[in-house]
């Protein structure tokens, strides 16, 4: 069943009851999520489990408001059954999305529909501690914004453009914003708000928001590649985030696409980041002005060549700029040369794309996704689908509050018991 976690007969430790009890709660809320409006009865045939089981787990979740009675059924021959949903709007998560330049809040409710939002300015240069008070403030904004009280929000998930050790909620290393490495980024906010606060890099948590809310639900094993000023993925195998060895795996944008191409900023050669992103973009067009190409591109940045962005190039493109158009497409082209080997290492059943070259840009994106078709093995590329973000420019931020959501509804771990 899509959703409900996958226990193989003989897993569960002998005589562990509060295991059992805890994996039964989830299958039926889960149910109830997926299926609502739902009888018991129903839930039960669905859940395979005893009846008095389910109307005592029903009651359980009615009176911890994550269920609620909706009226009357259609009867199939005795009395009509109550029916039954989730309580969407008594409880919310909060998410947060630290980016070069800015922060995002929203607060969403147990579906990951957004019930409000903030944002501010983020002056990252000046350190974390510096731009704490910032953060702290977009988060009270959501939190105190009235549609749930606070007591309800059942955590704060914070996502983060680079790597973080999602044990200890410390930022590992800061590639895009130099100088917050090494920031124990979920003790200082538990201390600030006291709430708990799970921390993870903004493209495993954009992922894990596609699969529970958005473009890759009812999908076990998918690649979410995020391409903005610069990339990152987000890798899920049979319902579970790949993380590697120390929470670095789906840092993409360094994978080398072009033995001959410039240095990166960390120190290889050729990377995508440094061929493709949207930073690699505005460089190579401010390059190619100097050089004397003709673009819109001088006119759209007011005459300052230096002030050209991705922003920009995009821009031009879409209206029609050929030479912004060659070099959208040429960054289109590295990034499906990458997703080709993806495609090929891990064989997926989907991948989505994200970040602003891919939501803005159809050139770019459909650039991408024939050049994986083409450059991937044909028994592993042929019938696979390339799609866009269902979550849009919001993918970070309800992945952020996706982090708490998910908890509510995935069973245990059994070692976690044993």
């Amino acid at each position: 069943m899509a959703g409900l976690s996958r226990l193989r007969v003989g897993t569960v430790p002998k005589g562990n009851q509060k295991l059992v009890k805890t994996i039964n709660r989830n299958i039926i809320l889960n149910i109830v999520r997926q299926h609502g409006p739902i009888s018991r009865a129903d839930a039960a045939r669905m859940s395979q489990l005893y009846p008095a089981t389910v109307s005592s787990i029903v009651n359980q979740l009615i009176a911890e408001g994550f269920v609620r009675e909706v009226g009357l059924g259609d009867s199939t021959g005795g009395r009509q059954p109550v029916m039954l949903e989730l309580n969407r709007g008594v409880y919310a998560a909060c998410g947060v999305s630290i980016e070069v330049g800015r922060v995002r809040t929203c607060l969403t409710d147990l579906d990951a529909r957004v019930l409000a939002r903030a944002e501010r300015v983020l002056s990252w240069q000046e350190g974390p501690r510096k731009s704490l008070p910032v953060i702290v403030s977009a988060i009270r904004e959501i939190i105190d914004s009235g549609r749930v009280p606070p007591e309800k929000v059942l955590g704060i998930g914070v996502v983060y453009p680079g790597p973080v050790d999602t044990s200890t909620g410390v930022i590992q290393a800061s590639p895009h914003m130099p100088g917050w490495g090494g920031f124990a980024l979920k003790d200082a906010l538990e201390e600030e708000l006291g709430h708990e606060v799970l921390v993870d890099n903004d493209a495993n948590a954009a992922a894990w928001g596609e699969k529970w809310f958005g473009a890759a639900k009812g999908y076990s094993s998918f690649l979410y590649v995020m391409a903005d000023y610069g990339f990152g993925g987000g890798i899920v195998i049979d319902d579970r985030l790949y993380r590697g060895r120390n929470d670095g795996a789906g840092e993409i944008g360094h994978m080398t696409v072009d033995i001959d191409g410039p240095q990166c900023r960390c120190g290889n050669f050729g990377c995508l980041d440094v061929m493709a992103s949207g930073t690699a973009i505005a460089r190579r067009m401010i390059s190619d002005i100097k050089r004397g190409v003709e673009t819109v591109c001088e006119d759209l940045a007011g005459g300052d060549i230096e002030a050209i962005t991705m922003d920009t190039v995009l821009e031009a493109a879409a209206m029609g700029d050929a030479h912004a158009q060659a070099i959208v497409e040429e960054s289109g082209r590295y990034v499906g040369i990458g997703l080709a080997n993806l495609i090929n290492c891990f064989n997926p059943e989907l991948i989505v794309l994200g970040g602003q070259l891919a939501l803005r840009s159809n050139l770019f994106f459909t650039s991408a996704k024939e050049t994986a078709r083409r450059r991937a093995w044909p028994v592993l590329g042929k019938d696979l689908d390339v799609v866009l973000s269902a979550l849009g420019h919001d993918a970070c931020v309800i992945g952020a509050a996706s982090l708490v959501l998910t908890r509510v509804f995935e069973s245990p771990s059994v070692r976690a018991y044993a």
